[in-house]
C-alpha cells in the first residue's frame, strides 16, 4: 500500500515537472493539396497571437501565383492554443510572425511528446 501511495506521488511530481515552463502559442494546421493525388496532411505552423497567424497566411496567398498551382499548402481548421516548452517557444518567438512545422516534425514533437502537450 505504502509502495502504490508512494508510486503515485512520484508520477505526480514528474507530471508537474513535465508541464513547468510551458508556453502557449496559436497553431494552424496545414494540409497539401496535389492536383490528381488529393489532399494529406502538411504540419502546422506556430505563433505568438492570432494576429500572428493570419498575416502568416496572408502573407503565403501573397506569394502564391494568380493561377491554381499543381501543389500548394493551405490552412484547415480554425486556429488553436497549444502549450510548448521553451526552446520551441523561443524559435517562435524569434520569428517574425511563425514557424512552420511540417508533417514529420510535428508527428516528432507530438510523438516523443518532449516539447509539445496537446490541449485539445
Amino acid at each position: 500500500m505504502l509502495k502504490n501511495i508512494f508510486s503515485k506521488v512520484y508520477l505526480i511530481i514528474v507530471m508537474i515537472k513535465m508541464t513547468k515552463n510551458l508556453e502557449e502559442v496559436i497553431v494552424v494546421e496545414w494540409e497539401e493539396s496535389e492536383r490528381d493525388w488529393g489532399t494529406r496532411p502538411d504540419g502546422c505552423s506556430l505563433h505568438l497571437t492570432i494576429e500572428d497567424s493570419k498575416q502568416y497566411v496572408k502573407e503565403y496567398w501573397d506569394r502564391m501565383p494568380d493561377e491554381v498551382p499543381d501543389e500548394y499548402s493551405r490552412p484547415i481548421g480554425e486556429p488553436y492554443k497549444e502549450k510548448v516548452d521553451e526552446k520551441l517557444y523561443e524559435q517562435v518567438a524569434k520569428s517574425k510572425q511563425g514557424i512552420r512545422l511540417w508533417h514529420g516534425k510535428m508527428r516528432e514533437y507530438n510523438l516523443n511528446g518532449k516539447y509539445w502537450v496537446n490541449m485539445k
